[in-house]
């Protein structure tokens, strides 16, 4: 039985496969020229599968790519690991790490999720990337991580990139209203007795999915990493021993995380974060391979996303 949407021959199904997958349009602009309804946009390309029109064909560079997949599956127990080819990154590493990144993350969210997010440009680049025409409902998206004491861009703040994803995802946004670093042991007692607050840390316990970025004892002199941190003595706590954080929780060359810093960070332990089924670590470049590689060994994450090039330097000094 034919799947063509009424009132469209073999020869429409063909001009809109042609716009949408070889001149880039999207469904909306391909609506605006046709004059046909953009649900109905999205029913004729999917026909247009159905039919054999189009051919989706995946290149994933199989030797090279699946072997380093494979190597990091069992190297480090990982539940999954997706790699981008250099040869699809067009001179553009994080836009293809992020369309990578958006459709992995597409595929394994479900209705009822809850999702948990930390900060960054990485993140705010993945999340630009999801779709927004999906059926799902039910889902919530918390921080997994407070605020910055100084001022970075408001489209990387923890807060900000949950209200962005809840709203591809038609979920709800949780915000905490926290610094991710306090003054005193007292003062994040009382923040964490806030009713706000605890319902954060109510649904930290739900998190089925752990969307995160990394950072790097080689990337402290970034304008982004500096407003983060300002005003805070973090750097006492990322002493010369440290090469990353997740959660701005410092850990070692061999993924070991410093308990110190706990009496005054507001963010999810890494204890809970090896807990939860899907923790997806989001890095790439030659300033993370070191602490990507730590946290790996560590076992921080279950799932890695990176760059080829990134996993071959990872895989040299594993």
């Amino acid at each position: 039985m034919s799947n063509l949407p009424k009132r469209y021959d073999r020869a429409t199904l063909v001009k809109i496969s042609d716009l949408y997958y070889m001149h880039g349009l999207t469904q909306q602009e391909i609506s605006e020229i046709a004059h046909i309804h953009r649900t109905e946009i999205s029913r004729i390309l999917k026909a247009a599968r159905d039919e054999g029109v189009v051919s989706i064909a995946i290149n994933p560079e199989t030797t090279a790519v699946s072997q380093l997949v494979d190597f990091f599956k069992q190297k480090y127990g990982l539940r999954d690991a997706v790699i981008v080819p250099s040869s699809e990154n067009g001179g553009n590493e994080l836009n293809a790490l992020s369309v990578y990144a958006s459709m992995f993350l597409s595929k394994i969210i479900k209705s009822d999720d809850v999702i948990g997010l930390s900060w960054g440009s990485t993140l705010s680049s993945v999340i630009s990337q999801f779709p927004t025409d999906n059926k799902l409902h039910g889902i919530k998206v918390v921080p997994l991580v407070g605020g910055p004491m100084g001022r970075i861009p408001s489209n990387y703040h923890v807060n900000y990139l949950t209200h962005r994803l809840a709203n591809r995802l038609n979920g709800t946004a949780f915000v905490l209203d926290s610094p991710a670093f306090v003054r005193s042991k007292a003062l994040r007692k009382e923040l964490l007795a806030n009713p706000n607050t605890q319902e954060i840390l109510s649904l930290w316990t739900r998190v089925n999915i752990a969307i995160f970025g990394m950072g790097s004892s080689l990337i402290t002199d970034s304008p982004d990493w500096q407003a983060f941190y300002e005003n805070t003595n973090f750097k006492s706590y990322f002493s010369a021993e440290m090469v990353g954080d997740i959660l701005s929780h410092p850990f070692d060359k061999n993924g070991k995380v410093t308990r110190d810093i706990d009496s005054i960070l507001v963010a999810l332990p890494l204890s809970a974060l090896k807990k939860v089924p899907y923790s997806v670590g989001i890095a790439f470049g030659e300033d993370k391979v070191t602490a990507i590689l730590a946290a790996l060994r560590g076992g921080l994450l279950n799932t890695l996303i990176t760059t080829e090039a990134a996993a071959k330097s990872i895989k040299d000094l594993s």
